[in-house]
């Protein structure tokens, strides 16, 4: 596509040729020198004016500035066309910056419309593969040079002759240590500021940001002195030890036992009991975004956990044949799953509880790390005391010891007594519990939804509870 005066290609691809020495690419203008050829043979819009013996081979932005150039101003019909090549540096103006390259004649117009129009939407993603390159050039340009100041930085402070003992075990992170109280200085993974932090047992750090690193190793040694000069404040715990809560317990018990709100244990063995599978799983999310605290930590945030319907395809269990809840609410961890079909015999829910273990995914699903622990086993409808065949966890991650059924019963019946009782305090000393951990508000619920729903209490008890949940829950 050449003319006496100029001419226009298009090369979707790079287009070099192995060349001997003198040798020109087929078909170019004959002027073409040595350090023209490269000009040539590159992807995208070549042009060249041959009075001028000038070759340019043009940008995608510029291209397509040409392009608007063209077909919405028809001025160089009279005048001629300017070609300019338009930068992505951004100037005052934030405008890509120009200047000209060549002039070419009016009646190159319709055929450079031509061959634009036609490869437009290549020319387009020439463009935007420019600006990426571009953009990921000026960022590492950035790196570059805000690396090179933080290490230069860092070698301008004088760490071993400072009132307090700093050291680096990695790069662009130190740490230091006074009395009880420890400082930490990081350099955050984007190289423009340094995050400071201290921190003390059994007090709350404190944490900031600072451009300069003497002024965060500053504020850090400040902080230190002033955080060590504290006084120890108890740390109330907010569950009782073992040793109150077996007493509180015994206290109960026995006061309940001379009282008329005592229920033997063996009045809530049902007449009949029935078996469902059950199984308990603790998954890990599926997708979560982490966000990078002071100093090196990392938190989990967004996490998103498997529906139950795609758990239970994950791990190959029927859908229609259990129900899967999630306790805790809606995108949780914690999945409880039952089989709809009830047994009336433990044998034969054991069995089926067995044959549904080893049809599933579970095990697999558990060594791609996808499942934090898992066991299962069968459960009794009416009491919901539940008999665990086997499971898998890791150690930190270990299962709590199984009670005995007895055990179980007991400690039923205990609570049970305790909420028709409707005694918050002795409620609280069986829970072991402080009000920070759970508030006087939280446990009168849990007391009137046991009373309202127990078998040992008077009807007229039961519509009192339900009229106190009324006033004091939520409609939703």
């Amino acid at each position: 596509m050449t003319t006496k005066t100029w001419g226009i290609r298009f090369n979707t691809r790079p287009d070099f040729q192995r060349l001997r020495k003198g040798e020109l690419p087929q078909g170019c203008p004959a002027w073409l020198k040595s350090h023209h050829v490269t000009a040539w043979q590159e992807k995208g819009v070549i042009i060249w004016n041959d009075g001028e013996e000038k070759i340019e081979r043009l940008s995608g932005i510029s291209a397509l500035k040409l392009l608007d150039q063209l077909t919405l101003n028809e001025d160089w019909k009279l005048t001629g066309i300017s070609i300019h090549y338009f930068g992505h540096e951004k100037t005052a103006e934030s405008h890509p910056t120009s200047h000209a390259l060549m002039c070419l004649p009016s009646e190159a117009g319709p055929e450079l419309i031509e061959v634009l129009q036609a490869n437009k939407q290549r020319i387009t993603e020439i463009a935007a593969e420019e600006k990426r390159y571009a953009d990921e050039a000026i960022r590492q340009c950035w790196e570059f040079l805000m690396d090179f100041q933080r290490k230069d930085e860092q070698k301008t402070i004088d760490f071993p002759g400072r009132s307090v003992a700093w050291r680096s075990t990695e790069p662009d992170r130190w740490s230091c240590q006074y009395q009880v109280a420890e400082g930490r200085v990081c350099l955050q993974k984007s190289k423009w500021f340094w995050d400071a932090y201290v921190r003390r047992p059994g007090f709350i750090g404190n944490s900031t940001s600072f451009v300069s690193l003497q002024e965060a190793v500053e504020w850090v040694e400040k902080e230190l002195v002033e955080l060590a000069s504290q006084p120890e404040e108890e740390v109330k715990s907010q569950i009782r030890p073992d040793q109150q809560r077996e007493a509180d317990l015994v206290r109960v018990r026995q006061k309940l036992l001379s009282g008329p709100f005592w229920i033997d244990p063996a009045a809530l063995e049902p007449k009949q009991i029935n078996y469902k599978i059950l199984i308990e799983l603790d998954a890990k999310p599926v997708s979560f975004k982490t966000y990078e605290s002071f100093c090196g930590g990392t938190i989990q945030l967004d996490k998103c956990f498997l529906s139950p319907h795609k758990l239970a395809v994950a791990l190959n269990l029927d859908f229609d044949h259990f129900n899967i809840d999630q306790p805790v609410g809606e995108n949780t961890e914690w999945y409880r799953i039952t089989s709809v079909t009830s047994y009336y015999q433990a044998s034969a829910a054991a069995e089926q509880a067995q044959k549904t273990w080893d049809r599933s995914q579970i095990l697999q699903q558990f060594k791609a790390d996808k499942i934090r622990r898992v066991r299962y086993g069968y459960q009794e409808v009416e009491t919901r005391y539940a008999v665990f065949l086997g499971g898998c966890s890791a150690a930190e991650n270990a299962w709590a010891q199984p009670i005995s059924r007895e055990d179980y019963l007991a400690n039923r019946a205990l609570e049970e007594s305790l909420s028709i009782a409707l005694d918050l305090n002795d409620y609280r000393d069986y829970l072991g519990v402080s009000e920070e951990l759970i508030s006087d508000e939280q446990i009168l619920k849990t007391i009137h939804k046991r009373r309202s729903r127990s078998r040992h209490l008077p009807e007229e008890s039961r519509r009192e509870s339900n009229v106190w949940l009324a006033q004091h829950e939520p409609i939703v």
